[in-house]
């Protein structure tokens, strides 16, 4: 699933292929992808440019010249393609954009988990969600605040998109796995030492991954990534690899690397 690090990329692409240029077509080969009816969409898009990009989390802000944001959700499987003539369409590109230069802008979603919406402005649908900032925004006394009432799993409170926007399950995984916290460790019974250790952790994961460009086999050897597995080694310790449910998430961890505190 694009996570925080993919959809920076996401961001950065269609920043550098798709601002400034007059949309003259939507096409939308399942309804059911669109959040409002597509004439809305329509109403929003024809005639109008992408302006800039915001990105909190998972979520993809696409500023107009209209009064509305156009809101990208990649879902599973969802990504942005620019591409130069219709017959270049990818197969999973349900949703299609026309330029006026003859360019398109295709949603690929073989899946079909992603969507789209509109809102009149980020923070405002940042505030029905009930996002917090973004991840990578975050700052340490922000993130210790969120966490002071919170009385359960770390690794179910750093997934929360209320607390850090945009961390998904592996990057939740190899965070705690940096950090030498153990995925079930109580908040309440963590120090301060142990909260900026995952703070920590969280912005060296973000900013590496962000950087590879998600490319998992281009990250650093100590990373999780690599053995977040079934028969997987810790890159520490030399121990196996654990497997465990957490919040109803699959979790990998190290048993001798990551103690759980008694």
């Amino acid at each position: 699933m694009p996570e925080l690090p993919e959809v920076e990329n996401y961001k950065r692409y269609i920043d550098q292929t798709c601002l400034k240029q007059k949309i003259i077509e939507m096409d939308c080969r399942d309804d059911r992808l669109l959040k409002q009816p597509k004439s809305d969409f329509e109403d929003v898009l024809i005639n109008e440019e992408f302006t800039q990009t915001e990105r909190i989390g998972k979520y993809l802000f696409v500023k107009t010249t209209s009064e509305k944001v156009l809101v990208l959700h990649f879902g599973m499987t969802g990504r942005p393609h620019y591409y130069s003539c219709e017959d270049n369409r990818p197969k999973y590109a349900h949703i299609q954009l026309s330029f006026d230069n003859g360019y398109h802008f295709g949603f690929e979603n073989k899946r079909k988990f992603g969507w789209w919406n509109l809102t009149d402005s980020v923070d405002i649908f940042k505030k029905e969600n009930n996002l917090s900032d973004d991840a990578r925004e975050l700052n340490f006394e922000d993130f210790k605040t969120s966490l002071s009432s919170r009385s359960t799993d770390i690794k179910k409170i750093i997934m929360d998109q209320s607390v850090c926007a945009g961390v998904g399950n592996w990057m939740a995984d190899d965070i705690l796995y940096q950090a030498r916290i153990h995925p079930e460790h109580k908040v309440e019974d963590m120090s301060d030492t142990e909260l900026k250790a995952v703070f920590d952790a969280m912005k060296n994961v973000i900013e590496v991954a962000i950087d590879k460009e998600a490319h998992y086999a281009d990250f650093p050897d100590y990373f999780l990534i690599h053995n977040r597995k079934d028969g997987g080694v810790c890159h520490h310790s030399g121990c196996d690899i654990e497997k465990i449910k957490v919040g109803g998430r699959t979790t990998y961890f190290s048993p001798e690397w990551q103690k759980k505190p008694h």
